[in-house]
């Protein structure tokens, strides 16, 4: 469920640093939540004036972590977004919101809550990460 929308500027992120900005991303998901990475959703939406700031992290996560998680993976993923693009802090702005698990389905299952996934549950995901896979490689 991890949805991370990055709203830029029309042209102003190429698509080699989008790349690298959801890789980065994905990595600091999952290093600081445990979850698979096929969980991990990262999008670019241009669009100038939308935000106070020329760009703005949108996140979305499910409910129930510390909030000294939260922090550091917000922390984190902008630190992250900024090494790779260059923007200056003062250009850039973000959020992360949460909802409930069961609000969000990923693979056709509902997700869990953090801390309650279940064997089932891990294999389905890693069924996911071989057709991703799969796909990738032309398959």
């Amino acid at each position: 469920m991890p949805f991370y929308r990055c709203v830029v500027p029309k042209d102003s992120v190429p698509y080699e640093q989008r790349a690298a900005v959801a890789k980065a991303f994905t990595d600091i998901h999952c290093g600081n939540t445990g979850a698979p990475r096929s969980f991990v959703h990262v999008v670019f939406d241009e669009a100038d004036d939308r935000w106070e700031t020329p760009y703005f992290l949108d996140g979305g996560n499910r409910a129930g972590r510390p909030e000294e998680v939260k922090a550091e993976l917000l922390s984190d993923l902008m630190g992250a977004f900024r090494e790779i693009t260059g923007v200056s802090e003062q250009d850039f702005g973000g959020r992360i919101t949460e909802g409930p698990a069961s609000w969000t389905m990923e693979g056709g299952m509902v997700l869990p809550e953090p801390g309650e996934e279940t064997a089932e549950w891990y294999e389905h995901d890693e069924r996911i990460d071989e057709r991703l896979e799969q796909a990738a490689a032309g398959g």
